[in-house]
């Protein structure tokens, strides 16, 4: 029996080498393995980050406006830079369109209206909707305004502009009046659109391509607004409608004073802080 139990173990040991060495085995062929299959595979992937695009974006946002501010300590100085960067570029490129189309999209309300753009960006009469639908408007009631006081008030024609007469001031009066009302009814009040309504009044759109080259000047200022203040300056532009809460948070740049700035402002804060006056009981 002894015999027996020790040619069992011996015919046991090598099995129990070939297990050990298995092990061993398979791990020398996966290094002999691996470095084929990586270069089957190609190269690792490398950092975006290394990129020529990424290095790009990110020199380019150290630039923005945003970014200037947080890091400026005279962060006027870079308002100053951009207003006049960004609007110089703005009614260039309007202008040499104008130039190479041969069409009317040269206007004066558009110089007050990049001025806001750029100037308050982030206040709610730089917004796209309140720029575009308020000179829509303007134009729709300047345009309104003079016909219906030419067909009420007989006379030279108003699409003369060179003709003044009382039927010429009421046309401008009318469409003044008509283009606040809609702005305000419509909650886009923009300064510059009344200009829009008053050259109307005055006949200097007397062809329907001269409106036509209005608005789509004012589309070609909301966008590089657009592109501008969103893209270079890194500020939340709207997209269409602004926000109030993130305005808020702007300052200046929402066309908001500084506490304390304007007399007005004091004057207010005075009055509001100021308690009740004593009653003769108090006395």
């Amino acid at each position: 029996m002894r015999s027996q139990d020790a040619a069992a173990r011996r015919r046991e040991r090598p099995a129990g080498d070939a297990e050990r060495a298995a092990p061993q085995a398979q791990s020398r062929w996966l290094s002999l393995v691996a470095p084929q299959r990586r270069l089957q595979a190609g190269p690792m992937r490398s950092d975006p980050r290394r990129t020529v695009l990424f290095r790009a974006v990110a020199l380019l946002t150290r630039f923005q406006l945003g970014a200037v501010l947080r890091r400026s300590t005279r962060p006027s100085s870079a308002v100053l830079l951009f207003v006049f960067s960004a609007g110089a570029c703005a009614l260039g490129i309007i202008s040499a369109a104008a130039y190479l189309t041969r069409l009317p999209l040269l206007f004066p309300p558009l110089g007050p209206s990049a001025f806001i753009l750029f100037s308050t960006p982030m206040s709610d009469r730089a917004a796209p909707r309140t720029l575009i639908l308020g000179h829509a408007l303007s134009v729709g009631a300047g345009l309104v305004a003079l016909h219906a006081i030419q067909v009420a008030w007989p006379g030279p024609s108003l699409l003369d502009p060179q003709v003044l007469n009382g039927a010429r001031i009421v046309a401008i009066a009318v469409a003044m009046a008509l283009a606040s009302l809609l702005m305000l009814s419509l909650r886009c009040p923009h300064p510059p659109a009344a200009a829009s309504a008053l050259l109307a009044a005055m006949g200097y759109l007397d062809t329907p391509l001269q409106v036509a080259g209005l608005l789509g000047a004012v589309v070609l200022l909301a966008a590089a607004a657009w592109v501008f203040n969103r893209l270079i300056g890194g500020l939340p532009y709207p997209h269409w409608r602004a926000d109030p809460r993130v305005s808020r948070m702007f300052g200046a740049l929402a066309g908001i004073p500084a506490e304390g700035s304007s007399y007005w402002h004091r004057l207010g804060m005075e009055l509001t802080q100021r308690g009740p006056r004593p009653g003769p009981s108090a006395r």
